[in-house]
């Protein structure tokens, strides 16, 4: 890497890290989240000619600026909301094999699967998943049929860190004029609502996490058209953040919903890994004391 490039990747990450909390505990955990969502194969930065995208992106890129956070901060989850296929060369040729294999060398928590990470098939993708080293999570596709899949899908799973314990779970979008028969055989949908109720009351009150984080791969406002993020916010609450993707939305810094349980906040970051996504949060015995997130550009 140019030292330049590598100068001004340190300076976003450090000044990333004084990002303010509202408020704080001398007790209090806190945790950063980072994140990403339909990254699509862009293992490399846009090249000449994409307009606004020219020069950003890169997992190279993104794996420096997580490095740099981890350093300056305790307590960071690195996490992706699905759609890792699909979108160029490289998905041709290695068929998401080298995607999860750098996500794996770039220290990724947990993910969730995306509808175009079904492009190559049930057996493409679970071929592909040999590569990750880490939870692929999902609690509303039903994989009784295809059970090499099933077996790399958690519908949960937990996060231990000093003073937070998080419950992280994951859900996928309708395959319904999104993935062919043939590309999802054995595999069915199932309602996010009715899937994600069960493990939310399951993580607060037999886990006893001190933070409810959901992978959405629903998409941020789908307008009435299907379930989306918004919808889940308000029809399921318990959920302290549901980290998005699917609709490419680009957003600056989370929105809250407000529910019967409290609130939720949303956050989505655009897509191609043009932005790392960052929320640090500050907990105390399962309440949200205090947030704040902002989108970080991976630039050269």
């Amino acid at each position: 890497m140019e030292r330049r490039t590598f100068i001004q990747i340190l300076g976003t990450a450090m000044a990333a890290s004084r990002l303010p909390l509202r408020a704080q505990g001398d007790d209090a955990g806190r945790i950063t989240l980072l994140h990403t969502n339909d990254t699509h194969s862009r293992i490399e930065p846009f090249g000449p000619g994409s307009g606004s995208l020219t020069g950003r992106g890169g997992i190279a890129r993104r794996a420096a600026l997580v490095k740099q956070i981890r350093k300056a901060v305790p307590n960071v989850l690195l996490l992706d909301a699905g759609d890792v296929f699909q979108g160029t060369p490289y998905f041709n040729q290695y068929k998401g094999f080298v995607d999860f294999k750098l996500m794996s060398m770039c220290g990724y928590d947990a993910g969730t699967l995306g509808n175009h990470d079904f492009d190559n098939g049930v057996d493409g993708l679970v071929a592909a998943l040999s590569e990750a080293r880490f939870p692929i999570l999902n609690c509303n596709l039903d994989t009784q049929g295809a059970p090499a899949l099933g077996t790399r899908l958690s519908p949960w799973t937990l996060k231990a860190c000093p003073g937070v314990k998080v419950g992280l779970t994951g859900v996928c979008v309708d395959f319904k004029g999104l993935v062919s028969r043939e590309n999802h055989v054995g595999v069915d949908w199932r309602d996010p609502v009715a899937a994600l109720k069960p493990i939310v009351k399951h993580l607060r009150e037999v886990e006893r996490v001190d933070l409810v984080v959901v992978l959405s791969h629903l998409g941020y406002d789908r307008r009435g058209e299907a379930i989306d993020d918004l919808n889940l916010a308000q029809l399921v609450p318990g959920i302290d953040v549901i980290i998005g993707g699917h609709t490419h939305t680009f957003m600056n810094a989370p929105r809250t919903v407000a529910n019967a349980a409290g609130e939720t906040e949303i956050f989505q970051v655009g897509f191609a890994g043009v932005n790392l996504g960052r929320m640090d949060l500050t907990v105390h015995r399962g309440v949200k004391l205090a947030s704040s997130g902002t989108a970080v550009p991976v630039l050269a």
